[in-house]
């Protein structure tokens, strides 16, 4: 049990004690504490050491302690009022002393027999069903990590069932390790206790002992604020002001600034792109309006063989125009691909996911390969993402299609042109390709061009609407929860802690529990 316990205790103390920066002046603390099971305090006894890392001859503590005692030397110390002045000759210095000050944090212990309270003394004389549970009240506003080591009993305890703890044994012999993270926010659900349930049988629970520190808390919330080189905040809104703009159908407003250029660069190709898709649906109703055009000037010329050659020849006129403004349609398709592949790219990276250069002819693999790794809104996205583009290579196919198909129809206008002359048959044959472009063109529009531009413009919509409440509501309240974990685990020390000085602070609580 010993050696069991001996483990454990170097491991708390490893978690607990990260080494701070080299070169920087630590003062180490041990809160020693021994309490009774309803959370009375004994005695406390604090053991510091102040770790000279530079040498200094001097060292300036702070310090409500009492009966101060010098525990590796003979330096002396001097106190002005709140301080500790020591003359530490470049040693490192180790004192310890007493306080009435409660801790932050301190377990306490709640025992029922057969639903009814007990005590611990009591409890090794009955048999039933029993329910141990430590919770750790919060004095003063920390975060904390807490971890609780109960020796158990070789007998007199069956059918243990454990909440927010496990059970290790070495030789025979059991430990119940519990943990919890005392002070945190209650939305974030972390245990704030723990719990065995078991049948005892004159089971005898003498003492545990509790490890409190916020240094991994606040050494981990260091080191992420180390590692974000951006400030969430200004990213959260910057998201919140984009996501509004595409729900309200609005162009995504640039970013002021030189070193904004990157971002206004994306947030220009985006705008290009919705842009492209209104101009297209504009072209696409043009070319319709065109097309109903020419068959009128079809009808005439079935009217009138006098009049068919003037028709004709404007009817040839038109076509040209017709072909070429085919053809830039032709050309603004592939720069819609072009847009489109690109902007899904760009919003894959921003899921943070890498993928191959996005091709008409390998999109699909390479979005499929994507979100086999991914599961709920990520994968959902990625699907969407994938059905975006497929039905924008559908759209460009089909303008290739009728794009060749207008050509056709330059090809049979000139010679229409050159059989009027001749003969009127000629009239009936326009009439009839006039007819054919007239509905090939609407269906261009109606099916083609309007139909991208409405699907595009109503998923953009609908999915910045699903999206603004997490990042203004839910994304908010993550970053105000992530501080007020932070801000709360710098409060860990004890004892005070002079400026410029870091604090290394463990509670070590030993509960006598009869």
């Amino acid at each position: 049990m010993k050696k069991l316990i001996a483990l454990l205790l170097a491991a708390v103390l490893a978690l607990c004690c990260c080494a701070p920066a080299l070169g920087e002046n630590t003062k180490h603390e041990r809160v020693y504490i021994v309490a009774g099971p309803d959370g009375n305090i004994l005695s406390i006894t604090d053991s510091i050491r102040l770790e000279n890392a530079d040498g200094l001859e001097e060292i300036i503590d702070a310090s409500i302690l009492k009966d101060i005692e010098n525990m590796s030397g003979s330096e002396a110390f001097a106190r002005d009022g709140g301080a500790l002045i020591w003359k530490a000759q470049g040693n490192d210095i180790i004192y310890q002393g007493t306080s009435d000050r409660a801790p932050a944090i301190l377990p306490a212990v709640t025992l029922t027999l057969d639903g009814e309270t007990v005590s611990a003394a009591e409890l090794k004389e009955k048999t039933g069903e029993a329910v141990l549970t430590v919770t750790y009240g919060v004095q003063r506003a920390l975060t904390a990590l807490a971890v609780t080591l109960l020796p158990l009993p070789a007998d007199g305890m069956t059918n243990i069932q454990a909440e927010n703890a496990l059970i290790l044994s070495e030789a025979g012999q059991r430990i119940l390790v519990g943990y919890a993270v005392p002070g945190v926010d209650a939305g974030l659900r972390l245990p704030d206790h723990f719990s065995v349930s078991f049948h005892a049988d004159h089971a005898d629970l003498a003492w545990m002992m509790t490890f409190i520190s916020a240094d991994p808390i606040r050494i981990a919330c260091k080191e992420i604020d180390s590692k974000l080189d951006i400030d969430l905040r200004s990213v959260a809104s910057l998201a919140s002001s984009l996501l509004t703009a595409l729900k309200n159908g609005e162009d995504l407003p640039m970013q002021p600034g030189l070193e904004n250029l990157k971002t206004n660069l994306v947030l220009g190709s985006v705008n290009d792109f919705f842009h492209t898709v209104k101009k297209l649906d504009e072209d696409a109703q043009k070319l319709t309006d065109s097309a109903a055009g020419l068959m009128d000037g079809a009808k005439a010329l079935t009217d009138s063989i006098l009049e068919a050659r003037a028709s004709a020849e404007a009817l040839q006129t038109d076509m040209a125009g017709l072909k070429t403004e085919s053809d830039s349609m032709n050309a603004q398709a592939g720069t819609l691909l072009a847009g489109a592949l690109g902007s899904v790219g760009v919003r894959l990276a921003a899921m943070g996911l890498t993928v191959p250069e996005l091709t008409a002819d390998h999109y699909a693999d390479a979005l499929e390969a994507a979100a086999q790794g991914l599961d709920g809104a990520a994968k959902e996205e990625v699907n969407a993402l994938k059905a975006e583009l497929d039905r924008t290579i559908d759209f460009v196919n089909s303008l290739k299609a009728y794009v060749g198909s207008v050509a056709q129809a330059a090809e049979n206008t000139d010679a229409l042109h050159a059989a009027v002359i001749s003969a009127a048959d000629g009239a009936d044959a326009l009439r009839s390709g006039a007819s054919s472009l007239q509905k090939d063109a609407g269906k261009l529009q109606k099916n083609g061009a309007a139909k991208v531009k409405t699907t595009v413009e109503t998923t953009t919509k609908q999915l910045a609407a699903m999206a603004l409440p997490y990042v203004q509501n839910d994304l908010a309240r993550i970053l105000d929860l992530y501080e007020q974990t932070r801000d709360q685990a710098q409060n860990g020390g004890y004892d005070l802690c002079p400026e410029g000085m870091q604090a290394m602070t463990v509670y070590i609580i030993r509960t006598d529990l009869q």
